[in-house]
């Protein structure tokens, strides 16, 4: 029928990599620690790259229109270098420890994936990650203790950086002669052609079957102009024969949808074979990377028998916004920052047994803390995910 997924050839992907890491350890002797260690490590590792599924073939009401998305075969292995220094310290015998450290990571092709024509295709970019990192424990009487840590975190796509963006295909900030169109309904994909020929499609489209419906695939897929019936392609992939044109509407230009220095009146050439104008990524933020993270917590624990010990424990988290892909568009591409409480109580025997109640999300905070978009056929829908409902429960547990 020559629909479904195509076998697009064999791909045969082999990879080889010297993986490792280096440390370096110096434990000084100070006046005001019981005990220090500073450290510096240096480690290089990668993830294996891979094959990126094919779009279907798709067809439409008319013979001989199909659409065949084509992604890239495959996308490269993920490198990195990390790069840390740090110190480990214990004092006042140890009631307190602090622990800081400070990191880069220089990723080369760095892997993330996205919904594409009904399929997850994965992209590559360079990207940076530096930060540091301090967490604190202080243990001021036997039984009660705090926790504090706190995290810094900046990320930086490098420069050169370009992706086509599912929410804005024709960067309409920057090329406003362009408009999206969604093909036939059985389409995968949506396409971009300039405006003066969607506006010609749908005036030609008033007494007779909408042109709209395949531009795309008579444009991309097929190779030659819509509306004229004029061929760009030397081979075309269809033959055209047995379709009726559409007549020509008056004035109108003509559409090149292949030349690479086609004017297309004033529009100029078509960028990425229709999928979209590439958007300028340099400097944009990793997703889900927040500047900043805070977590603390309490805990006293006192006898309340002489098998028995009750634990009160409280903590609070904090996370700063970031982004959810890596365009960091505003508002839609934006996480806010968002806070949580939990509260437990835990009694714990000598004999093993353990009994935990617990409430999650004191204040029933209902934030996101990630989304993904989904591809155009399921016009651009989003699955987000939220922070747990407040929750509240008993738990009892027996070691052996």
């Amino acid at each position: 029928m020559g629909m479904g997924y195509p076998s697009l050839g064999v791909i045969d992907q082999q990879w080889g990599e010297w993986t490792g890491r280096f440390n370096v350890n110096w434990t000084p002797k100070l006046d005001f620690t019981d005990q220090t260690l500073v450290y510096g490590t240096f480690s290089h590792g990668y993830k294996a790259g891979g094959a990126n599924p094919p779009g279907a073939i798709l067809g439409s009401a008319r013979a001989g229109a199909t659409s065949n998305p084509i992604h890239p075969l495959t996308f490269a292995p993920e490198f990195i270098n990390a790069y840390e220094v740090g110190s480990k310290n214990t004092l006042l015998d140890g009631a307190i420890t602090v622990n800081g450290t400070a990191f880069y990571y220089d990723y080369k092709a760095y892997q993330i994936s996205e919904i594409v024509d009904r399929t997850a295709i994965n992209l590559n970019f360079d990207a940076t990650v530096r930060g540091a990192e301090l967490e604190a424990t202080w243990e001021p009487m036997p039984g009660l203790k705090f926790n504090f840590s706190g995290g810094y975190e900046a990320t930086r796509l490098a420069n050169g950086s370009q992706a086509v963006d599912l929410m804005d295909r024709t960067d309409q900030a920057n090329h406003p002669d362009w408009i999206v169109v969604k093909p036939f309904a059985t389409q995968a994909s949506n396409c971009i052609v300039p405006a003066y020929v969607a506006l010609a499609a749908l005036q030609l489209g008033a007494n007779q079957t909408p042109q709209t419906a395949l531009l795309c695939v008579w444009a991309y897929t097929d190779g030659w102009d819509p509306l004229t019936g004029a061929t760009y392609v030397a081979d075309p992939k269809v033959d055209h024969s047995g379709v009726p044109l559409p007549p020509v509407l008056a004035n109108y230009p003509g559409f090149d949808p292949v030349s690479p220095n086609a004017t297309n009146n004033g529009a100029g050439p078509v960028p990425n074979d229709g999928q979209g104008f590439d958007k300028n990524l340099s400097g944009n933020q990793l997703p889900n990377a927040p500047h900043f993270t805070l977590s603390l917590s309490a805990e006293y624990t006192l006898p309340v028998s002489q098998d028995w010990a009750a634990t009160f424990h409280t903590d609070f988290y904090h996370q700063s916004d970031s982004f959810a892909r890596v365009f960091n568009d505003r508002p839609y591409d934006q996480i806010h920052g968002y806070s949580n409480v939990n509260l437990a109580l835990i009694g714990t025997s000598t004999n093993g047994w353990q009994v935990l109640g617990y409430l999650k999300n004191v204040f029933n905070t209902t934030a996101i803390t990630g989304d993904f978009l989904n591809s155009d056929d399921s016009a651009l829908t989003t699955n987000v995910f939220l922070t747990d409902p407040r929750l509240f429960g008993v738990r009892v547990t027996k070691n052996f």
